[in-house]
């Protein structure tokens, strides 16, 4: 029994090790992106992504939902990007501690300023627009850390390219985020898709039948369903002027048939859970 109790308090003591490993790590990473910016973005991708035009404000704090606090009362929606929906708690925990301390970073003692997207408030009274941190761009930074996502259903900015390539930069390097199992979940399962109901996802899976709306031309509604009939897996649904909009960009429904692909936006629940895409960056082919 003693031997027992000897090897659970060492693996204790070693989970313990490991956990404040990483967390060390994670700081030493997070302090390297604030130092060096890690070439965020190419200079064509950054094209008008900066802060030029942005006037000067003062952070009071910052909330868990990436929401900007200034001290003039006004709360600020990083436009652009989304901190993911939380997985296991454990997980979650440690990724608002990592998230708080990066942002807690970034703005220390260094001068920031806003660019507003649109002065229209939100119904939550927030409005939406881009950070900088000393000149940096705040949401491409916590992109580049794996601490949010890009959110393609926003108002598209200059800086959009930017947080894509800082997207791409934290997946190959498997930051934050994208270290984690379950950051994409399977567009299949429509049982744990129904439990993150109202929240913000990435979801993966084959295509199994597209229809697309019928009717006068800018009416209906069209529809990618990742299982057969019947199945409780997600489907999508794309307005007609939302897909007019996205053809118009290059995008083809039928081409969807059969391919792997990965989606985000807000998943909703029902008979099975579907998802709003009204933004051809919301799909991206996984195959």
């Amino acid at each position: 029994m003693a031997r027992t109790h000897v090897s659970l308090t060492l693996a204790a003591a070693k989970t313990a090790a490991g956990i404040f490993a990483a967390r060390i790590l994670a700081s030493l990473f997070f302090a390297a992106i604030l130092a060096t910016g890690f070439g965020l973005a190419s200079p064509a991708q950054a094209a008008g992504c900066d802060a030029a035009d942005a006037t000067p404000v003062e952070i009071d704090h910052v909330t868990e939902d990436l929401d900007i606090v200034l001290k003039d009362e006004r709360s600020v929606r990083l436009a652009g990007v989304k901190a993911l929906a939380k997985g296991e708690a454990e997980q979650g925990r440690a990724q608002d501690g990592e998230l708080a301390s990066f942002v807690t970073q970034a703005v220390a003692a260094k001068p920031v300023s806003l660019r507003l997207s649109s002065p229209v408030a939100d119904r939550w009274g927030r409005v939406a627009g881009d950070v900088f941190v000393d000149g940096r761009h705040l949401q491409s930074l916590v992109t580049q850390a794996g601490l949010a996502v890009a959110r393609p259903d926003d108002l598209r900015g200059p800086c959009w390219e930017a947080v894509k390539a800082a997207e791409t930069q934290a997946r190959r390097a498997n930051a934050g985020v994208w270290a984690r199992q379950d950051v994409i979940l399977p567009a299949s399962d429509g049982v744990k898709l129904s439990g993150r109901d109202g929240l913000f996802i990435l979801a993966s899976g084959q295509v199994r039948h597209v229809s697309r709306g019928k009717g006068s031309p800018g009416k209906g509604r069209s529809y990618v369903d990742f299982g057969a009939r019947g199945v409780n897996a997600l489907f999508l649904t794309i307005d007609a002027k939302a897909l007019t909009r996205m053809e118009k960009l290059g995008f083809k429904l039928e081409q969807l048939n059969d391919r792997k692909i990965l989606v985000r936006g807000v998943v909703l629940s029902g008979k099975s859970p579907h998802m709003v895409i009204d933004d051809v960056d919301a799909i991206e082919f996984w195959d």
